[in-house]
């Protein structure tokens, strides 16, 4: 039912005006209530004195008396239903202003109260809806039938105006206004049996109900032939409803038009939120839905991608987003309560761009310990999610490994904050080989214990390793350091998750080069979490996005840095690059075949370190292995007794770790702490750090202790006069050639050795 109905009881009370004014006084009537909103929530606050009661109090009082005087003179020409509705916004009104009056400071609600008094009295608009006001329709558009002291409701009228415009060869039928207070309307165009709806004009159109031109329009019905057509009518709609149907227009002529950005992806649905407009979209049957990221982009006007997120479910619908401005712009920093685990083993690390917290997990209670892989460049935020994870595990109970190829300076807030921060490519792979061996006795006691799969801290805690800047070690020059970092990853990724032990690593690349010439390390990588951040190049993003991209996604390149008002803005303008706000930390997220773009929390970098990222880890040591683990093979043990003094830091190969100096004192000797396994003054086993437990030299295969180190032969060797690097690694088959030419590089790095030539070498007292 209409306004018109709702609020004409009788025929004596109709008064017939122009549409227009009737839109005016609803709006002057909901200005007044914004305004005297306003007054209710500051006014109590500003003055509390008898004169406040009084003209409140005086207000209810005598609206009610008015309305009782009403009830009993039944000749005013008004109902008691309408007598009733005017006073209403008086009445709640002055009960809400007293209310606030008698309140002692100030409480929430005294703010709420007015908003929600004015938000009700502007939708019941109950001064206007009393007045009795209909449409006016002048003689000759009267319909048949129709006598001059005979109201017409405003649906009748619509039709009455269509007829008059168009003759009796179509009729306007299931007419429906959007709202009670506003002529916008739809409804059905039907033609003669036979015939077709005919083929009208915008002007035509707005001239049949003298509404401007191009708000009124005719659209095909779904489902239906040319003989029904829907018109949509919006001469004095909202913002949102008008940007709304131009966004219809605008899909269909340059995104699932022919030629457009995506041919025949129509549109079902849309929302329009504050900040974004979400559309629902979906291919024909039987296709499979396909949204090109930068072409739809390009139709929509938009210069930074970020700015637009499309989500598929990988069949034929999907999910458009389009912001007024990046979303994740601005992102708050973590708590520690987003770092605790849950039940599920979930943290929130982040922001996702609807405002949803983006979750990753620990471990799956499910499946086991997880992989993943973190793939960015340099300043692309990858060291602040790592800090945020390990600062999680630390709150969870999760035992944390971290390789720090870079020599310790990738994650530095993660020294000393996690069980065993490995520097170094070297120190980096003893702790794999540790890893390894704890595996490796963790299969060895569930097989005895009759379980195939994990339980967290039943009997051991979930052991996380954690590899950043693995590409240096992966495609290191020491072919036999490269191999053997390959093989103990790819062996962790496949079966360390039965027995809580998973992996992540952080690369800058997912070339196969940099990761070992090993796909499966890439490919098992990717069954976990990925983040995929700002890379350097498009084959890295689509390496990433192989095999578990959802079908019809496609991911644009995060730039560098956004602007608030786009990038061409920005250029135009003349803006320094440094205007622009970092990407730091925005990421596609992989998870569960989903697709989801979020950000990092935020976190700022002082004197090279992140003071807020390392207030997460607190105060509390981290969690280690338990005591068998620790005693679980000489191997193992003898590296995780010393993993906190960083013997292997600044050793480039294991070669050199192992040799021993030309006086004969070892280059790299660790000793483990009294008590602890390994300890007695005695350096490591040979075995735990020359030779991998699968059978792999990984450079100096002789026992330090009984004879001379790699660089201590090819020393001796000098001694005869020079020699090329073939004649030295013909005169020492037991070494790997690149061994041998890394030895000559620290012999000429302490003063010992020099090259007369490209790969001759003598000595420097020669």
């Amino acid at each position: 039912m209409s306004t018109i109905d709702q609020a004409a009881p009788a025929a004596d009370t109709l008064k017939r005006v122009p549409g227009h004014v009737i839109y005016r006084r609803v709006l002057a009537e909901r200005t007044s209530y914004a305004l005297a909103a306003a007054g209710m929530a500051i006014g109590p606050q500003l003055d509390d004195s008898a004169w406040s009661y009084l003209a409140s109090g005086g207000l209810g009082l005598g609206t009610l008396a008015w309305l009782y005087a009403k009830t009993k003179d039944p000749d005013q020409g008004l109902s008691l239903l309408t007598r009733a509705q005017r006073a209403i916004p008086f009445l709640t009104a002055a009960g809400t202003y007293v209310a606030n009056l008698i309140t002692p400071g100030f409480n929430w609600w005294e703010v709420v109260a007015p908003a929600a008094w004015a938000s009700l009295m502007g939708w019941m608009a109950p001064l206007t809806r009393s007045a009795g006001l209909v449409l006016e329709l002048t003689e000759h558009q009267a319909p048949h039938g129709a006598g001059p002291g005979e109201p017409l409701t405003y649906t009748e009228f619509l039709a009455a105006k269509w007829q008059q415009a168009t003759g009796d060869a179509t009729r306007l039928v299931s007419i429906t206004p959007y709202r009670a207070d506003r002529p916008d309307f739809e409804a059905v165009v039907v033609a003669q049996a036979g015939k077709a709806v005919p083929t009208f004009t915008e002007v035509q159109l707005a001239a049949a109900f003298d509404f401007p031109v191009g708000t009124v329009k005719i659209r095909p019905i779904q489902g239906s032939g040319p003989g029904r057509m829907r018109l949509i009518a919006r001469p004095t709609t909202e913002d949102t409803e008008a940007t709304a149907e131009g966004l219809r227009g605008l899909w269909e002529s340059a995104v699932s038009a022919p030629g457009g950005a995506a041919p025949g992806v129509d549109l079902l649905d849309y929302r329009i939120e504050d900040h974004r407009i979400v559309l629902l979209v979906a291919s024909p049957p039987g296709k499979e839905i396909r949204l090109p990221h930068t072409a739809i982009c390009s139709a929509f006007g938009i210069d930074d991608p970020s700015r637009l997120v499309i989500e598929t479910d990988g069949i034929r619908q999907g999910v458009v987003s389009v912001y007024k401005t990046n979303p994740l712009m601005k992102v708050r920093k973590a708590t520690v309560d987003d770092l605790v685990m849950d039940a599920k083993g979930r943290i929130t690390i982040g922001v996702c761009h609807d405002g949803k917290p983006a979750r990753m997990r620990l471990w799956d209670p499910g499946q086991g310990a997880l992989r993943g892989i973190t793939a960015g460049v340099t300043g692309a935020g990858k060291s602040v999610l790592q800090n945020l994870i390990l600062a999680a595990e630390k709150r969870s109970g999760v035992v944390s490994w971290v390789g720090d190829v870079q020599g310790g300076m990738s994650l530095p807030e993660a020294e000393g904050r996690v069980d065993w921060f490995a520097k170094g490519p070297v120190e980096t792979l003893l702790m794999l080989t540790a890893a390894h061996a704890v595996m490796k006795y963790r299969e060895r006691i569930s097989n005895e214990m009759k379980r195939g799969d994990f339980a967290l801290n039943r009997p051991w805690p979930l052991l996380n390793i954690t590899l950043d800047e693995i590409n240096r070690l992966l495609s290191h020059p020491d072919e036999a350091m490269r191999k053997a970092t390959a093989y103990l990853i790819a062996d962790i990724q496949k079966t360390g998750r039965k027995v809580g032990i998973g992996i992540r690593l952080a690369v800058q690349s997912l070339h196969l080069k940099d990761l070992g010439d090993d796909d499966a390390i890439r490919q098992q990588g990717k069954v976990g979490a990925l983040f995929l951040m700002r890379t350097a190049s498009s084959s890295t993003k689509e390496m990433g996005l192989d095999g578990i991209a959802p079908a019809g996604f496609q991911m644009e390149n995060i730039p560098a840095r956004i602007y608030e008002n786009g990038q061409i803005e920005a250029l135009f303008s003349g803006k320094d690059d440094e205007d622009g706000e970092s990407t730091a930390g925005m990421a596609y997220m992989f998870l569960d075949g989903r697709a989801k773009f979020m950000r990092t929390f935020f976190a700022e970098k002082k004197d090279g370190v992140y003071p807020d990222l390392i207030a997460l880890y607190g105060e509390d040591p981290p969690t280690g292995l338990t005591a068998g683990e620790a005693k679980a093979a000489e191997a193992g043990a003898a590296l995780y007794a010393v993993r906190h003094t960083n013997p292997y830091a600044d050793c480039d190969t294991l070669a050199q770790a192992m040799a021993r100096t030309p006086d004969g004192e070892p280059m790299a000797a660790p000793s483990a702490p009294d008590g602890a396994p390994g300890s007695g003054g005695e350096a490591p086993a040979p075995a735990a750090a020359t030779e991998a437990p699968f059978g792999i030299p990984f450079g100096d295969s002789a026992d330090p202790g009984e004879e001379p180190g790699l660089q201590d032969q090819i020393y001796e060797l000098l001694a005869d006069g020079p020699k090329s690097l073939k004649e030295l690694r013909e005169a020492l088959p037991g070494f790997q050639p690149s061994s041998v030419s890394n030895a000559c590089s620290q012999l000429k790095a302490k003063g010992l050795a020099k090259t007369i030539k490209r790969g001759v070498w003598q000595r420097t007292d020669a």
